[in-house]
């Protein structure tokens, strides 16, 4: 079985302050601060399996952060609406 590749990201320093200040803040909501951890490391150049254990989040979710971060940027990391 040949293991996919985990999203490269690249963040802008603009982005990157953002993400900082999110994780920094004490009244940021964690789940955000969770997925802004994951683009931080991800962007360091660590695997999913790496992040996981540090964002307290599986590899799948990391995976799935980090993807949608490379696809949206930061704006990735907020929930979608749901239906109902």
């Amino acid at each position: 079985m040949v293991a996919r590749r985990a999203a490269e990201l690249v963040l802008s320093g603009d982005e990157r302050d953002a993400l900082e200040r999110i994780v920094r803040a004490g009244r940021s909501e964690q789940r955000l601060v969770k997925r802004a951890r994951v683009a931080l490391l991800a962007e360091k150049g660590l695997t999913n399996e790496e992040i996981a254990p540090l964002a307290g989040l599986s590899a799948h979710k990391v995976g799935k952060w980090r993807h949608r971060v490379a696809e949206e940027g930061i704006a990735g990391i907020a929930d979608r609406p749901r239906p109902g």
